[in-house]
């Protein structure tokens, strides 16, 4: 299938210095896009732009500082001239108060969709969700002998009711906002393609716990941080312990699952699940093993608490995953740890670790499963 917009063609990446938004300008600039990020702050915006400019010196690479998605009309000049958007941004603040994260990103995502509808350039609009808004992991848990479900029509029916408690809050609660964050702006997403049938294709990927390497030395890396916290001291686990999320996915895979949303005929209004291997602390330290055998990254006690014979079972063939891994998606089960077993997470990698863009152009393509 060929592409939706050629190459050349222009795509607005919304906090485009995250985890997921870097890889995914590399992408789009090694396949000849233009790109157009956004940023909090300046310091943000020079070292991801020295990242791209490092690899691809004659890219096209653009970065606005925009301290607020939500200020009036900021995002009707932000999607002029575009062709494809990919609204990566999101409140990871973990605040537990849903008054301060719910209605502002609401009212930042549904600006931006009503923007990119008065704008007759725009082709694709792709949404970065989250398994959060498919399950409510901190409520539901597969039984003992028995499995759990996520498909493209699964969705959270829970923590938006739940985030509404009023305090005092338990410690969980930040991530239960979170996890209703990320439902409900999905939900209006996908309300919004509903009601107003724009004229451009929207797609959303929903991304499990996101795990590699940073683009430069001085990005945060989010989830990937939590990974080399763990793997500096075998005792910092409680944070990653404490997340409930059913899979991993490579942040390489899941960028390329982002410009299929962008880019390929075939994947259109799709939820593309980007659920890739089982999420298990054990395995990061039999993978940290595997880099330093002289020491041991043994799991909490939690870990063991986890009901024997039950398992999460993802149904990516349904979520459309199968149309973009034709084209993109260089492999699916196993990778994530083979990453991490490359020591290429949470710290800073060039182009050596096994999702790098170059190493992908001389991989064959893999069959979709």
């Amino acid at each position: 299938m060929g592409s939706i917009f050629p190459p050349g063609g222009l795509v607005l990446i919304t906090g485009v210095n995250g985890f997921l938004a870097s890889h995914l300008v590399l992408e789009l600039v090694e396949r000849g896009y233009a790109v157009r990020g956004t940023v909090r702050s300046t310091e943000s915006a020079s070292w991801i732009t020295k990242a791209v400019k490092t690899r691809y010196p004659t890219g096209k690479f653009d970065v606005l500082v925009v301290p607020s998605l939500s200020a009036p009309g900021i995002m009707d000049d932000l999607i002029r001239d575009v062709d494809g958007i990919a609204y990566v941004a999101a409140d990871t603040s973990l605040n537990a108060d849903h008054t301060q994260v719910i209605p502002p990103g609401l009212e930042a995502l549904q600006a931006a969709l009503e923007s990119a509808a008065r704008a007759p350039s725009v082709k694709r609009f792709v949404l970065t969700s989250s398994y959060t808004a498919a399950v409510d992991t901190l409520e539901v848990a597969p039984q003992p002998g028995s499995e759990v479900r996520v498909s493209k029509d699964s969705w959270n029916e829970t923590s938006s009711i739940r985030a509404r408690t009023p305090p005092p809050y338990s410690p969980m609660h930040a991530l239960v906002v979170y996890q209703a964050l990320k439902t409900e702006c999905e939900r209006l997403f996908w309300k919004f393609a509903s009601d107003e049938k724009p004229g451009f294709v929207q797609n959303s990927v929903l991304p499990g716990f996101v795990i590699g390497p940073i683009v430069h030395s001085q990005q945060r890396g989010s989830t990937s941080a939590l990974v080399k916290g763990y793997f500096d001291d075998p005792s910092n686990n409680q944070q990653l312990a404490w997340i409930s999320a059913p899979w991993v996915v490579d942040v390489a895979d899941n960028a390329l699952l982002h410009l299929a949303g962008l880019t390929d005929e075939a994947v259109r209004n799709e939820r593309l699940l980007a659920l890739a291997d089982p999420y298990e602390l054990r395995n990061f330290g039999t993978a940290f093993e595997q880099i330093d055998p002289t020491r041991q990254w043994p799991a909490p006690a939690s870990e063991a608490t986890k009901q024997a014979g039950s398992k999460w079972v993802a149904d990516t063939k349904s979520s459309g995953k199968r149309k973009a891994l034709r084209r993109f998606w260089r492999v699916c089960e196993g990778h994530a740890w083979r990453v991490i077993r490359t020591g290429s997470f949470g710290h800073f990698r060039s182009e050596d670790h096994p999702g790098s863009c170059s190493e992908m152009r001389n991989q064959p393509q893999p069959t979709a499963h």
